[in-house]
């Protein structure tokens, strides 16, 4: 017998019985498997989300799943309001992949759900006139076009530029892929190089008066350390590499050891930055000449880093950066990690990738020596500033357990090293620089990633201070995305109200604006685009002066707090 024909113009060309009931039953099975897998994975795995995973990410994607199940039900007995809910399910889904994976990726889930929305559509559609098909597929069309704009300006959002960036020229050819150099004291630097298939190198280092030092490298399957010995305090050093006896002058490099006399110095201070970021901050923050570039945390946004090989890419993919290469070739640094470069957002010491963060940043970071085999806290000296680096991801204990006097963030022989250093800092230097890559000032809060969801260890902390009688102490942090100043109104957590000191954020490098924590008394200046200077004047006196400021990448100073610090 031959098959059934719709007598309906063109369908009864284009859609027989046969099509209908296929597209139906497909449209069914799809549809209801999609549902089933999504929510296993939502379950297992995790939802997508952005550099900061905030709750209405998850509070929209399942509302979005739960949207796609109620639109399957439904279209099991009415396949055009069922098929239509269930498109629009399948762009949102798409939209909200964009928070963490490119448009093109993230329009694979979008389709898993637009295959049936589609099935569904078609059988519906079977008896239906032609100009009602063409309004169909013109609003199809409209919603997935929509959908992608949005989806493209989504992922900008999170892992695009936050502000003008660098026109610096790529860096040229060379086998030294990027260098950097870090834990610089008065008479030591060490030099950290990915270098392509070398066999053996030297890094040069050369002085003012022309005298060098020279060092051999040792190779990490393709990282070599280099550690500079016996400099001459209170000196600049040009430096570059000679490899496999040929000396490669693409990449060099400079920093100034520091002195253990009263000396002026310039610090500038920057967290959170996207991955590849290129911004014109870094070529900001170079024309202010600092002695120094610190960063408290998130060097680079790299959530869902799971293996070393991965971290390596981060590393190679940030050092390689014109601008930052720019000012890393320039400045030194000191350096901590943050969550989104250590184990994704809000991570701690329960995070899969503790370890082998550990381990990458042996590998990739130049440093001062640790004082752990696991924590990164670290610190050094400048004439008479002594900076304490805080690490407060790899000790501390989840954020959503409850807040008690065991909740720590930095664990038992960290915050026993600090209490310790406090103590010398006092009797050998006149000011101390406190390094938290998280906000101190900030209300109580049940699990908060600052230090209001440690509220505990954080008067434990400013007890000591208060108990021991110790002053000339001002903090920096990073993390939240602002820059924001406090001259000391807020930061005393201490019951004896005795352990005030001014505070400083500086970010975000090339992120978002945000703001968290506070108040801060000069106030605080969501932004990306932005860093932090401390200024130091010691000329030998009874007193050193110090000047906090704000920046942007324009240079304008944003707001500032300066204060004198005594010698006791």
């Amino acid at each position: 017998m031959a098959e059934k024909e719709n007598d309906n113009g063109l369908h009864a060309v284009a859609i027989t019985d046969r099509v209908e009931h296929t597209s139906r039953r497909f449209a069914r099975m799809w549809s209801v498997t999609a549902v089933v897998v999504f929510v296993a994975l939502a379950a297992t795995i995790g939802i997508p989300h952005g550099p900061d995973l905030e709750t209405w990410e998850r509070q929209a994607h399942l509302f979005t799943l739960a949207l796609a199940g109620v639109a399957t039900v439904i279209a099991w007995r009415w396949e055009g309001i069922g098929g239509a809910v269930l498109l629009v399910a399948a762009t949102s889904l798409g939209v909200l992949a964009a928070l963490q994976h490119q448009p093109l990726i993230a329009f694979l889930p979008a389709a898993t759900f637009l295959i049936p929305a589609v099935a569904f559509l078609i059988a519906w559609h079977r008896t239906k006139s032609i100009a009602s098909l063409i309004v169909l597929a013109t609003a199809v069309i409209m919603l997935l076009f929509t959908g992608s704009v949005v989806a493209q300006s989504l992922y900008d959002y999170g892992y695009g530029a936050a502000h003008p960036q660098s026109d610096l020229s790529a860096l040229p050819e060379s086998p030294v892929a990027w260098l950097w150099v870090g834990g610089v004291t008065d008479t030591q630097a060490s030099l950290v190089a990915r270098l392509d298939d070398a066999a053996e190198s030297k890094a040069v280092a050369t002085d003012s008066t022309g005298q060098t030092h020279e060092v051999a490298g040792t190779d990490d399957e393709g990282i070599w350390h280099f550690e500079l010995t016996n400099l001459t305090p209170a000196t600049d050093y040009g430096y570059h590499l000679v490899v496999d006896g040929v000396a490669r002058p693409e990449r060099t490099g400079s920093f100034h050891t520091f002195s253990t006399e009263p000396t002026s110095f310039r610090v500038a201070i920057g967290s959170c930055a996207r991955l590849a970021s290129n911004g014109t901050v870094y070529e900001a923050i170079l024309e202010t000449d600092p002695d120094l570039f610190l960063v408290p945390g998130d060097f680079y946004y790299a959530d869902h880093m799971e293996t070393p090989a991965q971290f390596a890419k981060s590393f190679d993919t940030t050092l390689t950066q014109p601008a930052q290469a720019a000012l890393l070739g320039a400045v030194p640094i000191a350096y901590v990690w943050d969550d989104h470069d250590f184990g994704g957002n809000n991570s701690d010491s329960t995070a899969a990738t503790r370890q082998i963060a550990r381990e990458a940043y042996d590998r990739f970071v130049p440093h001062y020596p640790l004082e752990s085999n696991g924590s990164i806290h670290q610190a050094f000296t400048i004439g008479r500033v002594r900076f304490l680096m805080l690490d407060g991801r790899y000790e501390r204990d989840p954020g959503a357990d409850a807040d008690s006097p065991e909740k720590t963030m930095l664990g038992q022989e960290q915050l026993a090293w600090l209490q310790e250093q406090l103590l010398e800092s006092a009797d050998t230097a006149v000011l101390t620089v406190i390094v938290s890559s998280v906000p101190w000032i900030a209300d109580p809060e049940a699990g908060a990633d600052h230090w209001g969801g440690y509220t505990y260890e954080r008067q434990q902390i400013a007890d000591f201070i208060a108990s021991s009688n110790l002053g000339n102490i001002v903090m920096v942090a990073g993390d939240a995305h602002m820059v924001a100043i406090d001259d000391g109104t807020n930061t005393d957590y201490s019951v004896a109200g005795n352990a005030t000191f001014p505070l400083l954020h500086a970010a975000a490098l090339d992120r978002p604006g945000s703001t968290k924590g506070g108040p801060y008394s000069e106030g605080a200046f969501p932004g990306g685009g932005q860093f932090g200077l401390i200024d130091v004047e010691d000329d030998g006196s009874s007193e050193l002066t110090v000047r906090l400021q704000g920046m942007d990448w324009t240079g304008q100073t944003i707001t500032s707090h300066t204060f004198t610090a005594a010698a006791p």
